[in-house]
């Protein structure tokens, strides 16, 4: 069979037949994540500015308040010693001190106006004890000092037998209270010949006096 003279044409010279080639799809471009802004960059670094202007803040508000505190407590601490100066000063006037002497030697003998006079010394050595209780309650000190300081201030105004009959009559007043808790154990444990023992103590022996007298002669 004879083929086409056209078809015969190809056949016999071999030629293939190009494929054509199937167009090339170019990758979807790959967007760049946006920069960011000075704006936002300046909003970072203003809200870091603000957090450690904060707890710079916090900082200096501890450190003020602990020196507050301080000097709170010295100022109290300073106010409690005068408070006992001037106690011990009324004492010291000639009149006074004769009622605190009669008050502690013969109980029995003291007036009316006397009576009032040393239970006025005896009310104010007990407004600085509660000066103490107020310290202790706004946390300036701790309950030991606030006990140590009544244990050794106590023996020397109601280590008598006039002072701790004076207590016995006014504690039911102070019951529930600071001054029944912290006090009163101690005052009923104190010695009521205490101020006694204590005056005739501070006496110099007639024969030390003597001795003193005589090496002064020597020199």
């Amino acid at each position: 069979m004879k083929l086409p003279k056209v078809l015969a044409r190809f056949r016999s010279s071999g030629a293939a037949v190009e494929a054509v080639p199937e167009p090339e799809i170019a990758p979807a471009p790959v967007e760049a994540a946006p920069a960011r802004s000075r704006t936002e960059r300046l909003n970072q670094w203003l809200a870091l500015a603000a957090n450690l202007g904060v707890l710079l803040g916090l900082i200096v508000l501890i450190i003020e308040v602990r020196q507050n505190a301080a000097l709170t407590r010295a100022a109290m601490d300073q106010q409690k010693n005068d408070f006992l100066a001037q106690i011990e000063f009324n004492i010291a006037r000639p009149e006074m001190s004769a009622i605190w002497v009669k008050a502690i030697r013969t109980p029995e003998a003291l007036s009316d106006t006397e009576t009032q006079a040393v239970g006025s010394v005896l009310v104010a050595i007990m407004l600085q004890w509660d000066q103490m209780f107020m310290m202790r309650d706004a946390g300036l000190i701790s309950d030991e000092r606030v006990r140590q300081h009544i244990a050794n201030t106590a023996p020397f105004y109601f280590g008598s037998r006039y002072a701790k009959h004076w207590w016995a009559l006014q504690a039911p007043g102070w019951e529930g209270t600071a001054m029944q808790r912290d006090a009163a154990p101690i005052i009923a444990a104190l010695d009521e010949d205490f101020l006694a023992g204590y005056m005739d103590a501070l006496k110099v022996p007639a024969e030390a006096a003597a001795d003193e007298t005589d090496e002064g002669a020597q020199e």
